[in-house]
């Protein structure tokens, strides 16, 4: 099974787009190093593991050192006034102890975001790949519709050309030369209104994907092959295990955040506890004399830091916490019931997809029979180009719906499959 972006197919690779155009594949590996997105979701963990730093080091040792440099100017009874310069340094260092679960639960917060940012990244590829794949189809169905819009506008010409000499025999009249002139210039404008999305689609693909080599979007013998023999909607999985979402991992990583915040709160009217050390330096004047001596100190103790009442500020912190967990719950809870209806619609919609690929493959065979008999009976001027000329048309309809039908189901599994292999 083929793996982009730490996810695992759980179809058949057969119903796999890049199986039919390798150069997807080819893109998918290169998108960590080219794709916009990516290299925009990859600034998500650094931001989150710097956050994760700073939390971690309100648990780690503080060290803080002051020097400081004065001029003094002494009044002192009964002496000349008196003037001297005096430097004063001290070096102090903090270690929290035991402070409740408070630096913890913070430390844990960061955690969470970064845990999460990582799963956000891998989705963040996942959906892109899903992307690139639908835009990539809707490129060869624009460019299958350009070449049978091209196929039209030739028949369109012989049409008209056949219609100028049967006028000129008088078997036909100005007006059918008219209706098929117009119908050739329309056939031109869609060719032109093609073309102009096939190149703004294929300009967002390059940026979207990074990847700025030609792309053959031209179908394959082995695509054409599969579409036409495949039993679609026979392997599809069941929901018998977890699904999830974007929306619902980050719900999950807001109410542990929640969590750790009702932590928080509690902790915030109890001791801490800090273990402390320092040195400095002071001056003191010695008895009976005008002169002064400096000290060296160490000081090593424990502290204890105590907030007895903050006017129901921790009370409102803990209160904000538990209601915000109890509402992302309730999301939770709700936004899980709807993922899995949604996973049953489009399970369902699989197989009337499957359905659907069945009988738009009954109406290409009989279009193609209609098209060859229609032939036959031009060859020997059975028919008229008009009938000749609707048969095509009708073949080529009845293919392109085919088409868009096959990857309307491609575009459907992936969605279901994304959410069954959510990135973890």
């Amino acid at each position: 099974m083929a793996v982009y972006g730490d996810r695992k197919k759980l179809f058949h690779s057969e119903e796999d787009i890049e199986t039919y155009f390798p150069v997807l594949k080819v893109i998918f590996q290169s998108l960590d190093d080219n794709a916009p997105l990516i290299s925009e979701s990859k600034q998500l963990g650094k931001v989150a593991n710097s956050n994760k730093m700073v939390a971690e080091s309100a648990k780690g040792l503080s060290v803080n050192l002051n020097v400081s440099g004065y001029s003094i100017h002494e009044n002192r009874p009964g002496q000349a006034y008196d003037q001297s310069y005096r430097t004063v340094g001290s070096i102090y260092v903090k270690k929290p102890v035991y402070h409740w679960g408070g630096l913890k639960a913070k430390s844990r917060i960061a955690e969470l975001s970064a845990e999460y940012g990582v799963k956000k990244t891998n989705a963040i590829k996942s959906n892109l790949i899903s992307q690139i794949k639908s835009e990539f189809m809707e490129l060869v169905l624009l460019n299958f519709q350009l070449k049978l819009a091209k196929d039209a506008l030739s028949l369109s010409e012989q049409n008209e050309e056949d219609l100028i000499k049967r006028k000129e025999l008088g078997f036909a009249t100005e007006l059918m030369v008219s209706q098929a002139t117009i119908e050739k210039l329309e056939q031109s404008i869609k060719i032109a209104e093609f073309n102009r999305l096939l190149i703004s689609k294929k300009a967002y693909f390059k940026h979207d994907t990074g990847y700025y080599n030609e792309i053959v979007i031209d179908i394959p013998e082995k695509f054409e092959s599969f579409y036409n023999k495949h039993e679609f909607g026979k392997r599809i999985p069941q929901l018998v295990g977890s699904i999830s979402s974007e929306n619902l991992e980050e719900l999950k990583s807001q109410i542990s955040i929640e969590k750790e915040n009702v932590k928080i709160a509690d902790s915030n009217l109890k001791p801490k506890v800090n273990l402390v050390g320092g040195f400095y330096q002071d001056q003191i004047d010695l008895p009976n004399k005008a002169d002064s001596v400096r000290r060296n100190n160490l000081l090593i103790g424990v502290e204890a830091n105590w907030a007895l009442w903050d006017s129901s500020y921790t009370k409102g912190m803990k209160s904000l916490a538990l209601a915000k967990k109890r509402q992302f719950e309730i999301q939770l809870e709700s936004n899980t019931k709807r993922l899995r209806l949604e996973m049953n619609s489009l399970q369902a919609q699989m197989f009337n997809l499957a359905k659907q690929i069945d009988i738009a493959r009954q109406l290409v065979s009989t279009a193609n029979n209609r098209f060859e008999k229609s032939q036959l009976e031009f060859d020997i001027n059975q028919i008229t180009y008009v009938s000749y000329f609707s048969s095509k048309l009708d073949l080529s309809k009845a293919r392109l719906s085919l088409i868009q039908t096959v990857f309307s189901y491609f575009q459907v599994k992936e969605k279901y499959e994304f959410h069954l292999q959510y990135p973890k």
